[in-house]
């Protein structure tokens, strides 16, 4: 149990307090497994101070949300806001006119032909504010979007 036991930074080698604070909360989780006692993790991305937290693995089959692809192909659509929760999205515009998107579901921004922007919410569960995004391939004449998203 030696992490980053070196002699020019922290106790200068000795490593005595993480590995006790590791063993004491091991010992802590082993403590309330025989107890019985009904064990919650609240969220898995939660988090505790230094001194009472400790660290665990997520498998796979603990936690896991179905997520559910969605493609658009737009040609010629009148402003139209995407009403699902959104997860990840990318807007490539492939007209010959420049498409009209929307980040905060009322200011519309120009995308260039050949231009592709892709956002992520960045993690388990996290998802961008509801009607944000938007998109409208009608004001501009032979505008066209590919819209991909991620949505539960």
């Amino acid at each position: 149990m030696s992490i980053g036991n070196l002699k020019t930074e922290g106790n200068k080698g000795n490593n005595f307090p993480w590995q006790y604070k590791v063993l004491v909360g091991l010992q802590g989780i082993i403590d309330e497994l025989q107890n019985g006692s009904d064990v919650t993790i609240v969220g898995p991305l939660g988090s505790q101070s230094e001194t009472t937290s400790v660290s665990v693995a997520i498998a796979s089959d603990q936690y896991s949300l179905q997520i559910v692809p969605v493609i658009i192909i737009s040609s010629g659509d009148v402003a139209t806001i995407i009403t699902d929760k959104i997860l990840s999205i990318s807007f490539a515009s492939n007209g010959t006119a420049d498409a009209l998107v929307t980040f905060d579901g009322t200011n519309y921004v120009s995308l260039p032909t050949g231009t592709t922007v892709n956002m992520d919410a960045g993690g388990i569960n996290n998802s961008y504010v509801a009607n944000c995004f938007g998109y409208d391939t009608d004001t501009n004449a032979g505008a066209s979007l590919i819209i991909t998203y991620n949505t539960i």
